[in-house]
């Protein structure tokens, strides 16, 4: 990291205190904390102590090193860019809270110097942090978080802390008293979709080669729309009469999935639209999908685009839906048509990437349950027609 990077670190560090109303100062910190180039440096200052010591830093250097902490010497088995800029802002916001409310917590911030409030928390104060997070109006709409966002917050911030406790940065094992916010099957929205619910909104959108293409991907390869968005022209390739698209998926480990004929016809008129050429084969190292301005699409940018574009269609199958329908609702149901078509649930696993075969089958459990239900053994039984 060079010189001026150093001076805007620093000027972070103090002012960030007084910044905590400043929504852009989580932004310009976690784009500064996102450049891994000082992380050797501080490596150096550990190793030159002789033992690990991390007594020296403060708590933005804390949050630097756990964010790009190796795991492996494959880069590709470390966390990602996408990965360390989603803990990056979940901790700094977590900072920002501790700081913004810290009467709340009972934490007396006016005795903090430093930059090292980690050092002055208590298992009381994660208590009451928690307390008020579960209840705070910061989720959607003005309301609460989700169970599923909680969760995901919750270990994320339990995880920083042991590392916190585990590198001797601070005294008290903060971690161990972090409540669980798991997810229950009943916490989770409905996303079941139906073959013929893909079809009816995959026909609606026919003409529009820009939505039609994107969700025709989405439904016949189960990938993530983050995966859509990394997918570049040379990902495609021609092997055995079928094309193949290669992703990378979490943990950027890659697989392929099967591009059938129809679907690479409508990716070709995607590209169309946008002026594009398509080629099979390795040169192209282009993004499959654009934006209208040549650019790949960010995946969230991409994600509500879609959303708006899928429940504003007039069909009835959305207008009567509880939940809306999200680019993730056409992986669960890659997962419910291929059970369909009769796939064993080991190859739908695999081909989701699911390292546990636990959460394929919370895509399939609330229909295995339909099935399951005891009641259908009533129909056109004596007892049913005389109720």
């Amino acid at each position: 990291m060079n010189s001026n990077q150093l001076i805007v670190i620093e000027e972070l560090r103090s002012n960030f205190l007084n910044e905590v109303n400043n929504s852009n100062s989580i932004s310009t910190l976690t784009t500064i904390l996102l450049n891994d180039s000082l992380y050797r440096n501080l490596l150096d200052d550990i190793d030159y102590s002789g033992e690990d010591d991390y007594s020296s830093f403060n708590d933005v250097e804390m949050f630097y090193l756990y964010i790009h902490k190796q795991r492996d010497l494959n880069e590709k088995k470390n966390r990602s860019a996408s990965t360390k800029k989603e803990y990056l802002r979940d901790l700094l916001l977590f900072y920002k809270q501790l700081m913004e409310n810290a009467h709340h917590f009972e934490l007396a911030i006016e005795q903090i110097t430093g930059f090292q409030l980690f050092k002055h928390l208590n298992h009381r104060h994660i208590r009451k942090y928690q307390e008020w997070l579960k209840d705070a109006p910061l989720g959607k709409s003005g309301k609460p978080y989700s169970v599923a966002t909680l969760n995901r917050k919750t270990v994320i911030i339990k995880s920083f802390l042991a590392f916190l406790f585990n590198t001797k940065y601070i005294s008290i094992p903060l971690h161990e008293k972090v409540l669980s916010s798991s997810v229950r099957s009943n916490d989770r929205p409905n996303k079941e979709i139906s073959s013929s619910e893909v079809i009816a909104i995959l026909d609606y959108f026919r003409n529009n080669s820009i939505v039609y293409g994107i969700l025709a991907v989405l439904a016949t390869t189960g990938i993530r729309v983050a995966e859509l968005c990394k997918a570049r022209v040379s990902d495609i390739d021609y092997f055995e009469g079928d094309y193949w698209l290669t992703v990378i998926g979490k943990g950027n480990e890659e697989r392929q999935v099967l591009i059938h004929s129809n679907v690479l016809q409508a990716i070709i008129n995607f590209r169309k639209r946008r002026r594009l050429d398509f080629k099979v084969g390795p040169g192209d190292e282009s993004p499959l999908f654009t934006s209208a301005k040549g650019k790949a699409y960010n995946y969230k940018y991409l994600s509500n685009f879609l959303i708006r574009k899928i429940n504003a269609a007039e069909l009835d199958i959305i207008r009567l839906r509880k939940n809306p329908i999200t680019p993730h609702t056409f992986r669960h149901g890659f997962a419910l048509i291929s059970e369909e078509q009769g796939v064993d649930i080991r190859k739908i696993q695999e081909s989701l990437h699911h390292k546990d075969i636990r959460t394929t089958m919370i895509y399939l459990n609330r229909r295995q349950a339909r099935k399951n239900n005891a009641a259908h053994a009533w129909k056109n039984s004596n007892v049913i027609q005389n109720i």
